[in-house]
């Protein structure tokens, strides 16, 4: 099958930003992927290029305030409903230009939601974001793991497609080299352990800890993705999502994580909050 993009996450940050993320289907190349990212007023264009050389990302932060080309008519704006912007994202594999693919474009509201149905989540969202930084959120780091790129040439099995070394310092066990993607900051409310059992390993015990973490949607997570709290540096493993959604679009996301033993190699992945941007 062919490969292809398509853009899952589009959302204003206020003031003057707005994150967007993407997923590929059919990523069977190893190597370096490239991304070119484009805005426009339309969805017909003309489009305007925003980056022409991403490698190996998922996601981009456009900041219009540092955008020196905007229109004097005001189309892309951040804080009007009736103005519109669009989006679209090109991947290159590593094989060249003739294999890649292009999203479709993606517009901030009026392709997602009526007027007054993107006003109440643009509320939601504000408001759970002000509770959860100023009242009952921990600061966390979300790190989204690599699902496609440079095969680990440590412990990868090019014949059996499979990792032969779950602790591999190269690539986490992921089978891509450095496992996982830039991490990000954000707020997330982290309760009490539902479940505490144990699990009988190869060589070991383990102590099974089940949490439930309340965030924001963006970055979206998937299975496998990681949760670190800053306070403690305890790391959790992302194993099941439940998105609130408003008309089939996410506002909240409810992720059941377990916790990492502190043996796991998953804790040598550097975490330096000093260097790690923010989100809110």
């Amino acid at each position: 099958m062919a490969l292809g993009i398509k853009i899952t996450q589009l959302v204003p940050l206020y003031p003057h930003r707005v994150y967007f993320q993407w997923d590929l289907s059919n990523p069977t190349e190893p190597g370096t992927y490239l991304f070119q990212v484009e805005r426009s007023g339309s969805s017909e264009g003309p489009w305007e290029m925003l980056s022409a050389s991403l490698q190996n990302a998922y996601n981009y932060i456009d900041n219009l305030r540092q955008q020196p080309n905007l229109p004097p008519d005001g189309n892309v704006n951040v804080y009007s409903l009736d103005k519109q912007i669009y989006y679209r994202v090109t991947v290159i594999p590593p094989s060249g230009c003739a294999h890649g693919a292009q999203s479709p474009p993606q517009g901030l509201y009026r392709a997602q939601l009526p007027p007054v149905q993107a006003g109440l989540r643009r509320r939601l969202l504000y408001d759970e974001s002000v509770v959860l930084r100023a009242y009952t959120g921990a600061s966390l780091v979300l790190i989204k793991k690599r699902r496609w790129g440079t095969r680990c040439p440590v412990c990868y099995d090019s014949l059996t497609r499979a990792v032969t070394r779950e602790s591999c310092p190269t690539c986490y066990g992921t089978s891509f080299v450095d496992g996982y993607w830039s991490p990000v900051r954000t707020w997330g409310r982290i309760y009490p352990p539902q479940v505490v059992d144990t699990r009988t390993a190869p060589q070991q015990k383990i102590d099974h800890e089940a949490h439930r973490i309340q965030l924001l949607d963006i970055p979206l997570l998937q299975d496998d993705d990681l949760v670190v709290d800053l306070d403690t540096n305890d790391r959790f493993v992302v194993e099941r999502i439940k998105l609130t959604e408003l008309r089939r679009k996410p506002v909240h996301q409810e992720v059941d994580c377990a916790m990492l033993a502190r043996s796991a190699v998953e804790y040598t992945i550097l975490v330096d909050p000093r260097t790690i941007p923010s989100l809110f």
